[in-house]
């Protein structure tokens, strides 16, 4: 694709897209939710889910710690939780000693970020998470040790989908925006690729079902299923020709 061979700067987002979103957001509120209603049958634990989702989705800015809580409440309320249920449900998520913490990647990132780089692409990583969930990332993720550059929502006043954090990794590695690209897994990835002025790539992934309709108004450049099909979009930049 002739748009993309001027790319010479790769910048991922994480959770989705590198690592395992489920296991680090929807899994604590599930293990809580259980233990106080297990009764509740799969199709309603279903109906919250999505409604979790589509809540991220529409998240567009402030504290991720405030975020993070009012998407759980509003999600709680959703399935027909009473306040009290709401106030038990969040006690046992801060108990959880995993709650928002367990990062594993998705199979094949590594191969395909290693590959990537030897390519001679420039790497990066921008995410909404803070420098404590990236340093844990750093542990079962070893090449985002080799990263250019990292930038955390601690790093800039506005997450994504603002383009703060994109022009700063472009700002830090001297690069143009239209030579880099943004790629991640859901639409304030793309919101905020396209307000930066980089090129976007949308990866689909597991949650795609419930993404896709969103991530396809916004006319991303490129929308994969999943990341091993950067290899072919990625083959190495006429850049690095010269």
């Amino acid at each position: 694709m002739k748009s993309f061979q001027v790319v010479d700067t790769l910048l991922f987002d994480m959770d989705g897209t590198l690592t395992n979103l489920g296991k680090r957001w929807w899994e604590p509120f599930f293990r809580a939710y259980d233990k106080l209603k297990p009764d509740h049958d799969e199709q309603k634990k279903q109906e919250v889910f999505e409604k979790v989702l589509g809540r991220v989705m529409e998240a567009e800015m402030g504290s991720a710690k405030i975020l993070k809580l009012k998407i759980f409440i509003k999600a709680i309320k959703d399935a027909e939780a009473s306040l009290l249920d709401v106030y038990r449900i969040m006690k046992l998520v801060r108990k959880d000693p995993l709650a928002f913490k367990e990062l594993v990647p998705l199979e094949g990132v590594a191969e395909v970020l290693e590959t990537l780089q030897s390519r001679g692409y420039k790497m990066a990583l921008v995410t909404n998470a803070g420098d404590k969930t990236v340093g844990r990332a750093k542990k079962v993720l070893e090449i985002l040790n080799k990263f250019d550059v990292i930038v955390t929502r601690n790093s800039i006043k506005k997450i994504k989908p603002y383009p703060e954090p994109i022009l700063k990794v472009c700002e830090v590695l001297n690069k143009l925006p239209g030579t880099c690209a943004m790629i991640g897994d859901f639409p304030q990835d793309v919101s905020a690729g396209k307000a930066a002025g980089t090129k976007t790539v949308a990866i689909l992934g597991v949650n795609g079902k419930y993404t896709k309709d969103k991530i396809k108004e916004l006319e991303p450049d490129v929308t994969l299923n999943s990341i091993g099909e950067l290899l072919h979009l990625f083959p190495g930049s006429v850049l690095n020709n010269y």
